[in-house]
């Protein structure tokens, strides 16, 4: 009898703790007790999706090791506890950055090489504020990070920005040639399938109040040696003080941009570009058009390039919303223990387990919370995956001077794809690194180059193809 009962209970302990730890179609909460998450503060390692990181603006950093069922302090050399952003090597869940807020000596930027067992502070170059916004890990090399760095509540405007290294945070350096003299940049990310492609966005200019506008985005091409100005249909007056606050680009199709700008008037919001950045356009139906409800965090979901999801900023309408479609229309996302007046700050996804991580700020509920999103059919998983390696064409083709290149992946393969002119000359790079199985989308843009024909080449392990192309102008 005791064996008869004991199993049905130990079933369904099981039931209700796996349920309460993934959360299918319904908001749960995941880690609380830690204060504040803010942007960028919830990173997990695409190397093991089983170590995550959160960054508090109170208690400092916290580590899972097993997909966030538990979470432990990883504090151990940290001078500052105030925690702005977190980011996992993609190559070695064991390389971690961190930043703190401004306020001392003890602020700026930790590095740890051994998943949070120590922390150094590594601050030598940057003689900004040292309020962290945000970096960008090189997909191969942990050693390589870019940071973006100000302090929103300082009186005067950021002096570069932009840092890098190449030595693990050693030594950095300004990398911001070819920014204006609007240099307040609070958000950096990377195109998801070539690291040298990056975009930054920028606050207004300081003191505040009154703050003078507009904002900006900037791209650069070289891994952040220089910048070009990308800001192309986002407001433009010297009262639009709407910072963007966030950048997020497809990585199924890399030609899909979208940007969470502030409202601080109502010509902010969300605003995507389906050039890569060469024009925006404002897709912000569903989302409170109100003065200070504000997009803090932004991202399109992994293997989409049509949905995405926000989170909001403001004392009585935030929590998270969501698009399917691109964002021409957007709906709140929130129910279970996530409350539509939830300050969410930090957004994140788990393609292994298909879950949307929200990190909450403000003054209740401050956690993070997790929606697993339920399979999307009943048929083999694997038969929507491709089976075979490939190339498409171009297109438009010819084009001038950007166009479209589809190509599929059977396996996760190392992958490069390149830009050749006629004389066997390379001209770009637009892969470099390792993907997934997939099929995926990227975006050249011929700006730079003159008029005639193009040869593109994809290699994944042992496979390659090459197709020609042409650019007329």
């Amino acid at each position: 009898m005791k064996k008869t009962i004991f199993i049905p209970l130990l079933a369904l302990l099981f039931f209700h703790f796996n349920f309460q730890s993934f959360g299918p179609e319904i908001w749960t909460t995941t880690l609380t007790g830690t204060g504040g998450i803010w942007q960028k503060c919830i990173a997990i390692s695409p190397s093991n999706s089983q170590i995550m990181y959160a960054g508090s603006n109170t208690s400092g950093i916290w580590k899972s090791t097993n997909g966030g069922l538990n979470w432990a302090q990883v504090n151990t050399g940290l001078s500052a506890l105030n925690i702005q952003a977190v980011e996992v090597s993609p190559s070695d869940a064991n390389y971690v950055y961190a930043g703190t807020g401004a306020g001392g000596a003890t602020t700026g930027i930790y590095v740890t090489t051994n998943g949070g067992s120590n922390w150094t502070q590594r601050n030598t170059g940057i003689i900004d504020s040292n309020g962290t916004q945000e970096f960008v890990v090189n997909p191969t090399n942990p050693a390589i990070a870019l940071v973006a760095v100000w302090n929103a509540s300082n009186a005067t405007n950021s002096i570069n920005g932009v840092y890098k290294t190449t030595n693990g945070g050693l030594n950095w350096a300004p990398s911001n040639t070819g920014m204006g003299t609007n240099k307040n940049v609070i958000c950096i990310t990377s195109n998801p399938l070539n690291p040298n492609t990056l975009y930054c966005g920028t606050s207004f200019l300081v003191p505040n109040p009154p703050g003078t506008g507009p904002t900006y985005i900037y791209k650069s091409y070289d891994g952040g040696t220089s910048w070009a100005l990308f800001s192309s249909g986002l407001p433009t007056g010297a009262t639009e003080l709407n910072a963007v606050r966030m950048i997020s680009v497809s990585n199924y199709d890399t030609s899909v941009v979208v940007a969470g700008l502030f409202q601080n008037t109502t010509n902010g919001g969300a605003f995507l570009s389906t050039n890569g950045g060469t024009n925006w356009v404002r897709k912000s139906t569903g989302i409170p058009n109100v003065t200070a409800v504000h997009i803090r965090s932004i991202l399109i979901k992994p293997g989409s390039a049509t949905e995405f999801f926000a989170g909001l900023d403001n004392a009585t309408t935030a929590g998270v919303y969501r698009t399917t479609n691109a964002g021409n229309s957007w709906t709140a996302f929130n129910g279970g223990s996530m409350l539509g007046t939830y300050i969410v700050r930090a957004l994140a996804f788990k393609t292994s387990t298909n879950t949307l991580y929200a990190g909450v700020a403000g003054t209740s509920g401050m956690g993070i919370y997790e929606y697993t999103f339920p399979p999307t059919g009943i048929e083999d998983p694997s038969s929507n995956l491709p089976g075979q390696f490939s190339l498409s064409q171009n297109y438009p083709n010819p084009f001038n001077p950007v166009t479209n290149i589809d190509f599929t992946i059977p396996e996760k393969s190392g992958v490069v794809l390149k830009v050749y002119n006629s004389t066997g000359e390379e001209v770009a790079t637009l892969v470099e690194r390792q993907i997934e199985r997939g099929n995926y989308s990227v975006t050249f843009e011929g700006n730079d180059l003159s008029s005639g024909v193009y040869f593109y080449k994809l290699t994944a392990g042992d496979m390659v193809s090459v197709k020609k192309m042409i650019l007329m102008k």
